[in-house]
């Protein structure tokens, strides 16, 4: 006699499913120093996950800064949804000896794991200095160069990373003109030099978890968000302008300084209310850092990639203009540009070129209000 099969349900629980929709570009990738040699690379969505994976075996050494940065870079808020996903790379893989400082050599190396990857923003779990005396530090010539590579490469992203100053140092000024100079073409987002002060925790962050609060900030907001005069909710504290006063000594860092050279820095919205928010958020580039982080998405979006291992014939050609044409459509029609004209010609048997001209709203940083009074006499009814 035949069995009937009685139809049944089964339920489990899974990971949540984050939808991506236009305009995100929310994926992190994460250098830090971590107490294990036998981690190399991961990619996470959870921090209970990566904490597992990247704790080592005993307790966390206090000198490890960069395990501290993990509660930050998942973050989340009412303000910001977080990041969609983070991939980190840990610097102490393969070595004998565990070290919790990060170097240029162990940077360059690295960068090397990441360059296959794709993410849209790029932080280091420590505190890169600036330089010492008039010197840049090394670090930022290695972190501009692998911008500029993975550009070439149709795999832009932004740098969002604690910046250390030596508030003491008269040549801080010229070593900060030296940053600007160096990244006045593309790659910083946010080189944060306050820290930040969550509410409801009893002290600030160091810098280096600050850069990670502030990427997973930026990571988890639409790319054609300003944070230019931005109040962030859910911090209290601290504020540039009393870190970096008007010095009078010659050559040292004030804030008006970093400001000028697209530096971020923070000021009391209230100070009695403890509200703190984003002064001027300009790039070394001198655009607002939503301008960069538009044209680093369209620049993604147009997946020349899809292109390879066609034939290299007319509708090959054709489908590239499509291509441009559909994504000039959805970037009108989201607001995330004014206008977008392309030149796509053959310049080879097995070569199409394409020239992009985006034009990106600016954002409003000046409100002219013109009052007009008029006196009337007082009457009694």
């Amino acid at each position: 006699m035949a069995t009937t099969n009685e139809p049944d349900v089964i339920v489990t629980d899974v990971d949540k499913i984050k939808t991506k929709t236009y305009g995100n570009a929310g994926k992190i990738a994460l250098i830090g120093a971590f107490p294990t040699s036998t981690f190399n690379i991961g990619s996470y969505t959870k921090l209970e996950d990566a904490q597992k994976d990247l704790k080592g075996s005993g307790e966390i050494p206090s000198a490890c800064v960069s395990y501290g940065c993990l509660d930050y870079i998942f973050n989340q808020d009412n303000q910001s949804k977080g990041a969609e996903e983070v991939i980190i790379v840990n610097t102490n893989y393969g070595a004998e000896t565990l070290s919790y400082t990060i170097d240029n050599g162990k940077l360059a190396a690295t960068l090397l794991n990441l360059a296959d990857e794709d993410f849209d923003i790029l932080t280091v779990a420590d505190e890169i200095s600036l330089g010492t005396g008039s010197t840049l530090n090394a670090m930022w010539n290695t972190l501009h160069s692998f911008v500029t590579s993975q550009y070439r490469g149709q795999k832009p992203f932004g740098i969002i990373t604690a910046l250390g100053i030596d508030k003491t140092n008269t040549n801080g000024k010229t070593l900060v003109a030296a940053f600007k100079s160096l990244f006045e073409d593309k790659g910083i987002y946010k080189a944060v030099t306050t820290p930040a002060h969550p509410k409801g925790e009893a002290d600030a962050l160091t810098l280096a978890q600050s850069g990670c609060w502030h990427a997973a900030f930026t990571a988890g907001r639409a790319v054609n968000k300003s944070e230019t005069g931005k109040i962030y909710k859910n911090l209290q504290g601290e504020d540039s302008k009393s870190i970096f006063p008007v010095s009078e000594t010659e050559g040292v860092v004030d804030w008006e300084t970093l400001v000028d050279a697209g530096i971020h820095t923070t000021k009391y919205h209230n100070r009695r209310l403890n509200i703190i928010k984003c002064i001027n958020n300009m790039t070394p580039v001198g655009w607002d850092m939503k301008v960069e982080r538009v044209k680093n998405f369209i620049v993604k979006r147009v997946t020349f990639a899809d292109v390879f291992g066609e034939d290299n014939n007319e509708p090959t050609l054709d489908y590239v203009k499509g291509l441009f044409e559909y994504e000039k459509e959805l970037a009108l029609k989201n607001n995330y540009i004014t206008d977008m004209t392309y030149e796509i010609t053959h310049c080879s048997s097995d070569c199409v070129r394409a020239k992009l001209h985006l034009e990106i709203p600016e954002v409003v940083r000046h409100v002219r209000l013109d009052v007009s009074v008029e006196i009337t006499p007082y009457e009694e009814e």
